[in-house]
């Protein structure tokens, strides 16, 4: 007689090859997996999706922010994969620790429930942060650590059931989320520079906002100026 397989909900972001090899992932640990892909924070889930059930659901870069009724679903468990430790929830994490000159950053997964960053910590991994280190250098690792630890989580889970989900909460019981969860809108703001700015606050900035895409930008009389750096 063969045992039923374990249900997975997953939610990835499209055009992120590592929410790919996720899902390939948990398709070759042999779970039972559903995915749900998403391209931008404007998109609305899709309404099959409420007549899902199973066992858990796995959160890693998705922009959807998941109501409790689909949260609930979960038999066992729905876990995130935050791309940040837990003195940093929310969105805008790594500018905020660019911002403030932190040493160290990390990744967390943790419980999912009705509000954004605020479940129970299953495992919050730690790095440092290079004095180089700027946005994509560090978006760069978060992304890379974050897929560490979705892939060893779920390989745990597979191997050891709902009891080594138990051990791994148990053992960051000292973890505790810090603060109130960011909102992009206050990145938004710090990119937009006064004029009457110092040059060690700018410098501040820039290394913690600035990407090509979204640099920077200085309003006067009613115009804007967009922070360009020389490769």
């Amino acid at each position: 007689m063969t045992s039923k397989q374990t249900k997975v909900l997953f939610f990835g972001q499209k055009r992120c090859h590592y929410s790919q090899q996720v899902a390939e992932y948990l398709k070759h640990l042999d779970f039972e997996v559903e995915v749900v892909w998403s391209e931008n924070r404007k998109e609305k889930l899709p309404k099959e999706i409420f007549n899902w059930s199973g066992d858990y659901i796995f959160c890693f870069r998705s922009y959807f922010v998941l109501p409790k009724s689909i949260i609930d679903k979960a038999a066992i468990a729905a876990i995130n994969f935050h791309p940040a430790p837990v003195e940093y929830p929310g969105s805008g994490c790594l500018n905020w620790a660019l911002y403030e000159n932190a040493k160290n950053y990390g990744v967390t997964a943790h419980i999912m429930n009705e509000l954004v960053d605020n479940g129970a910590i299953v495992e919050c991994r730690r790095f440092p942060i290079l004095p180089q280190d700027n946005v994509k250098t560090l978006l760069a690792k978060a992304h890379l650590k974050t897929f560490d630890l979705i892939i060893d989580i779920a390989t745990g889970i597979q191997l050891e059931g709902v009891s080594f989900l138990k051990k791994k909460i148990e053992t960051s019981k000292s973890e505790q989320w810090k603060g109130q969860a960011r909102k992009m809108k206050e990145i938004d703001e710090l990119q937009n520079i006064s004029i009457s700015c110092s040059k060690e606050e700018l410098e501040r900035i820039i290394r913690s906002t600035y990407t090509t895409d979204f640099p920077p930008i200085i309003n006067l009389h009613g115009y804007q100026f967009f922070l360009r750096l020389e490769p």
